[in-house]
């Protein structure tokens, strides 16, 4: 009976102490999440599309934790899966629909897996929403994939702007108790690629939010403080929804079409410098194992470019980053056709180099104050490259991270941070280890070189895999090593 009482208890104090800051909404400088109560968020994400559709309940149970344990506190999925969500039933043989109709909810009244039938498409969603609060992870849901909305391949089902807000209105209503949802809506479309994409967008966000609070009302005003929402597709959100009520941070993707993408930093700072700012993340870089520009021969992407695009990313504005995997996105085993080139189970692919180490770049951030940060190319003195050289900078009011690429001396320009003496860091991405450099006048310029790439291997020291943080802190900041959290 004790060990019962005791199982009780600790599920329930995991499930509520994630959520005892509050609910998640955007900062007051507009440029980061924190909690109601003014805890800041870095949100760190792995994109798990098909979880909701392919996945029993063992093996969502087993992805989750996983993933939490690795420091992700996010996973993207949908709710509507892109690869024949609508007609190929889920882990439980489940549909969302009667055929392809969004008005037609096949709805049951009893959730035992016992009863054939009876745990409907609806119920399984609600477990894992249910199993991830109780591990302290948010789900990022996608209503549906893109296609269902902006048909590229003939696929809409949403024509209408009644059909977009009263599906919005079911899931804002069948999932309103859950604290651990953020809603993503798009999916690989423009909203404005078809004519009407926008109104049916904006539509079922509304009904989203309405669903939320218990109402039903198309032409009503909407109160959208109960709900955290943004928009996936290449571009940024911010070019079409901007100053809509209901977008609270802008999302976008660098995606998968070569090395040493650009836009990782470039469109983060460009949405950081928005006259009427709002949070942004990159929602879809390069995926670790993901073929280049989807061509097999091309190579693919390693746990380097997944740091490469992070750091760029962060270190530009963004108040978080997506993580994604190529066999794990799809969950590829033996009994799936792969959807691109790809060669790992997804099992063994949870364990690739560049997830274990995206938690050093969250531990990294969160070992500082978050909130105050912006993101300063003027820290460096030297012209910066826009090749794979390319240095990100980002600072505090009392410290600055530097994000050296490929390993070359920088020199940076001093007194932009607080405090007449500095101690200086390198910041291993590789491992999260933290190597003092020693003590500096806050003045002036000083120049920094990177070590090799590691006490066995220190002839490595420059070139793709040899990327290091620079890592300033005024010696009165009384901060721990970078990345340890007190």
């Amino acid at each position: 009976m004790l060990i019962v009482i005791l199982s009780f208890y600790f599920l329930f104090s995991q499930e509520n102490n994630y959520w005892q800051h509050g609910r998640l909404k955007v900062s007051i400088n507009k440029h980061f999440l924190q909690y109601e109560d003014g805890t800041p968020f870095f949100y760190l994400a792995d994109t798990g599309w098909e979880m909701l559709h392919r996945l029993n309940k063992e093996e969502i149970d087993f992805y989750l934790k996983i993933r939490r344990d690795q420091g992700f506190n996010v996973i993207q999925t949908v709710i509507l899966s892109e690869f024949n969500g609508l007609t190929e039933p889920n882990a439980y043989g489940a549909l969302p629909f009667q055929g392809k109709d969004p008005t037609k909810l096949i709805i049951t009244q009893d959730k035992s897996l016992k009863i054939p039938g009876s745990y409907d498409y609806w119920d399984h969603i609600e477990y894992a929403l249910r199993k991830a609060q109780q591990l302290g992870v948010y789900l990022a849901m996608l209503p549906c994939w893109g296609e269902y909305v902006i048909p590229r391949e003939g696929n809409g089902i949403f024509h209408t702007e009644e059909q977009a807000y009263s599906y919005g209105n079911f899931i804002g209503k069948r999932f309103r108790e859950f604290q651990n949802i953020i809603w993503i809506l798009g999916g690989d479309r423009l909203p404005d690629e078809t004519e009407n994409g926008i109104i049916l967008w904006r539509s079922m966000a509304k009904g989203i939010a309405d669903g939320t609070n218990g109402v039903f009302n198309i032409n009503g005003k909407t109160d959208y403080s109960t709900t955290l929402m943004t928009y996936h597709c290449f571009a940024s959100s911010s070019e079409w929804f901007q100053n809509d009520n209901w977008l609270d941070f802008n999302m976008w993707g660098s995606y998968h079409s070569n090395f040493n993408i650009a836009r990782s930093y470039e469109q983060a700072y460009a949405d950081w410098l928005l006259p009427n700012p709002k949070p942004t993340i990159n929602g879809e870089p390069a995926y670790e194992e993901h073929a280049v520009n989807w061509i097999e021969n091309n190579g693919a992407f390693t746990a380097y470019d997944v740091r490469q695009i992070a750091y760029w990313s962060v270190f530009a504005g963004a108040c978080g980053h997506t993580y994604g995997c190529n066999p794990v996105w799809q969950f590829y085993d033996k009994s799936r056709k792969p959807v691109t080139f790809v060669h790992t189970y997804w099992q063994e692919a949870l364990q690739d180099e560049g997830a274990l180490q995206m938690k050093y770049l969250k531990n990294l951030i969160e070992s500082r104050p978050m909130l105050d940060r912006v993101p300063d190319q003027s820290i460096l003195e030297n012209e910066n490259s826009v090749s794979s050289d390319h240095c990100v900078a980002t600072r505090g009011k009392d410290y600055a991270f530097v994000y050296i690429p490929t390993g070359y001396s920088v020199t940076l320009k001093m007194g932009l941070i607080s405090g007449d003496i500095i101690k200086a860091w390198w910041y291993n991405p590789r491992n999260g280890e933290s190597i003092e450099i020693g003590k500096y006048k806050n003045s002036g310029r000083i120049e920094f070189t990177p070590d090799g790439i590691s006490k066995e291997l220190k002839w490595i020291k420059t070139g793709r895999g040899c990327d290091w943080v620079l890592v300033l802190d005024d010696v009165n900041s009384g901060f721990d090593k970078p990345g340890v959290i007190k």
